[in-house]
């Protein structure tokens, strides 16, 4: 299920109390002063900040209104200055997240708050189970919301915290979350003599399971009603919970990263760059055409919507998580301007029997809220695009379209980004474990310390790549005048192709899919099946189209990976990898030393995102830019080993094709 439920509120003295577990989110005599004497100032957030050299990590059971994160946020602001380069992390779980309408009303009480606030408001979710992550202030802070229940969401995640906080509502009134396996995830999740914790309750029974997984407990003096509270040090290192599989472990990264170089400027590269130089590292963004965006990122328009499963699987929570962060970043860097980007909604028509099955599926599972996707017929499908059609569909009215070109061009204004064209490496090569030279066709050469490979298809013109499992899918896309405005789309609409809203006056729609043509010139054939796509699902506007004689459009090659997941991450060595791993041809559970995967240091991948790189890029550049630097990941676990490069190789191994 991905749906969740809103927290039950009612407006009591205008301070939020949970109905459901009858207690109030914070004290309405002096929420903030407590919040402050019970977590802030044992944590010491600001003095850790300052010590800190790379970013600070703080991790939290409860987000509720979001009180502990805004006080410390405060308290370090006080007493340092934030920067983008040492960045803080705030993970949060909430299994009943506040519905937005009764986040804004919470976040009023808190007008000393409201720079961050606003911020959080603009970029706040629907209720979806899993991992949100906000950019807050440009990138000096990171508010990760995680949408579950407390173990579930803590056995998911791989960084070790700073500061614990551990809140929620009182063993009492909510002991599902207060359970032995919660303390498990903690103690794993926790630096030895350095990683701190607090909490409002004394219980016994909570100082005992602290003790218990190897924290030093501390009892303090309490505020108002609180007699007493915890602080607690984790001291005694506990035996780690194996929860991942040994090819998946990546080795520590190279230290310090201050300059990357990535070549392909198109979505991938452009993303990643954007991400790295967030957080204050120097981009070097290489490509071999004459401007960014000239592959299959160049189109006009595409569409930035996640098609869903009937059944949730982890790929369609790749995408729905992929969609919710890619509108955060839209947001950010302003983006909704009916030029660049417009969320006006996606409309996925049921053209056929087979979809009209999916479609009622997904509806029977009713695993997605309104919010995410609901289902119209043909009236009312008729009425949101604007024109005529036959059939019924789903209807996702947070999606829209994007101009990836111009997406991207707002991506890379930051100063530590240079942009280097008409540039081709060839090769690449490693000086030493720590720095790379790449070479470039007319014989330049350049030095970086870290490598990102984006090109899509050309990656397996380097030799490091020669392996790689993706595969080229030939699209084209028709271009149109949009020359009848008693017509004009109004939404989205994705049927056999897709077609977007007219942007300058111009209607772009498609797209062919095609595993056995490489060439990239325009084809009538191809052009002549958009149209009947075209005409099938709206036969009102396509008559009303004043179609050129001759081709226009554009055509190029989409990169994609056999399980249709994009390939992000450390560079698995592919001879080196078969060796250690040679087993499993014979046992695919086979033990293996716990030993880190033989990787090329300092040198990733980002690729293979196919026709959905609106929505996977952004989400994959945030999580490549956070696994180059060593900081907590944007998504759980088994999402990020989902998306490994190194899966196909263990998983050939495993079918004994290698």
């Amino acid at each position: 299920m991905i749906k969740i439920q809103n927290s039950a509120i009612s407006w009591r003295d205008k301070t939020p109390y949970s109905t459901a577990f009858e207690d109030y989110y914070f004290n309405s005599d002096g929420g903030i002063e407590e919040t402050v004497h019970v977590f802030v100032t044992p944590s010491d957030a600001a003095t850790k900040y300052a010590k800190s050299q790379s970013h600070l990590s703080i991790n939290e059971t409860g987000f509720g209104t979001g009180l502990n994160f805004y006080c410390t946020l405060a308290a370090i602001a006080k007493a340092c200055q934030l920067e983008r380069n040492k960045p803080v992390y705030f993970f949060s779980s909430e299994l009943f997240p506040l519905s937005i309408a009764d986040f804004k009303q919470a976040s009023s009480l808190f007008l000393q708050f409201s720079a961050i606030t606003e911020q959080i408001c603009q970029q706040y979710p629907p209720a979806i189970k899993g991992y949100h992550r906000f950019i807050l202030n440009r990138g000096g802070i990171y508010l990760t919301l995680l949408f579950d229940d407390s173990v579930s969401a803590y056995q998911q995640t791989d960084h070790c915290a700073d500061i614990w906080f551990l809140d929620g509502f009182s063993p009492a009134k909510n002991s599902a979350m207060w359970r032995p396996e919660l303390f498990q995830q903690i103690a794993r999740s926790s630096k030895v003599n350095t990683t701190t914790l607090a909490t409002f309750t004394s219980a016994g029974f909570v100082r005992r399971a602290l003790q218990e997984v190897g924290f030093s407990i501390t009892k303090q003096p309490g505020l108002g009603k609180k007699r007493e509270i915890v602080s607690a040090l984790y001291t005694d290192q506990q035996p780690p919970i194996g929860l991942n599989k040994v090819w998946f472990k990546c080795a520590a990264a190279a230290n310090p990263v201050e300059h990357v170089a990535i070549i392909g400027a198109g979505l991938a590269g452009c993303t990643t760059a954007e991400a790295l130089a967030r957080r204050g590292i120097r981009v070097t963004l290489l490509d071999s055409g004459t401007d960014i965006c000239q592959q299959a990122s160049g189109n006009l328009q595409g569409a930035l919507y996640a098609k869903l499963p009937s059944k949730p699987t982890l790929s369609g929570e790749f995408h729905l998580t992929g969609l919710e962060y890619s509108l955060r970043l839209l947001n950010i860097y302003q983006c909704f301007d009916d030029k660049t980007a417009q969320q006006c909604g996606v409309l996925q028509l049921a053209t056929n029997a087979k979809e009209v099955r999916q479609q009622q599926d997904l509806l029977t599972q009713d695993a997605y809220s309104n919010q995410v996707v609901r289902w119209v017929d043909a009236q009312q499908a008729s009425q949101l695009i604007g024109s005529q059609t036959p059939f019924n569909g789903l209807f996702f009215p947070r999606a829209g379209w994007v101009a990836p070109q111009l997406f991207c061009q707002k991506l890379i204004v930051d100063p530590l980004i240079s942009v280097q064209l008409q540039s081709k490496i060839t090769r690449l090569v490693q000086l030493d474990d720590q720095s790379w030279i790449l070479h470039s066709s007319d014989g330049v050469q350049l030095a970086a310390d870290t490598v990102v490979v984006a090109n899509a298809n050309s990656a397996r013109e380097l030799a490091q790549f020669a392996d790689i499992s993706t595969k080229a899918i030939r699209g084209q896309v028709t271009h149109a005048p949009a020359n009848q405005p008693q017509t004009t789309l109004k939404t989205v609409v994705c049927g056999a192709g897709y077609i977007s809203p007219a942007s300058d006056g111009q209607y772009c729609f498609g797209a062919s899919f095609d595993l056995h043509h490489q060439d990239l010139t325009l084809k009538f054939a191809d052009q002549d099946t958009n149209i009947a796509n075209l005409r099938k699902v709206l036969p009102e506007l396509t008559a009303s189209l004043a179609l050129p004689s001759e081709l226009t459009g554009k055509v190029a090659h989409r990169c994609s990976s056999p399980d249709y997941l994009p390939l992000v991450g450390p560079a698995p060595i592919y001879q080196q990898t078969i060796t250690r791993y040679k087993k499993l041809n014979k046992d695919k559970n086979w033990q293996f030393p716990d030993l880190a995967t033989p990787n090329y240091r300092g040198l990733f991948i980002n690729t293979g995102h196919g026709s959905k790189g609106l929505i996977t890029c952004p989400l994959s550049a945030e999580y490549l830019a956070c696994t180059i630097l060593g900081h907590p990941s944007p998504i759980p676990r088994n999402m990020a080993n989902a998306i490994h490069p190194v899966r196909f190789i263990v998983k050939h191994l495993i079918r004994r094709t290698i």
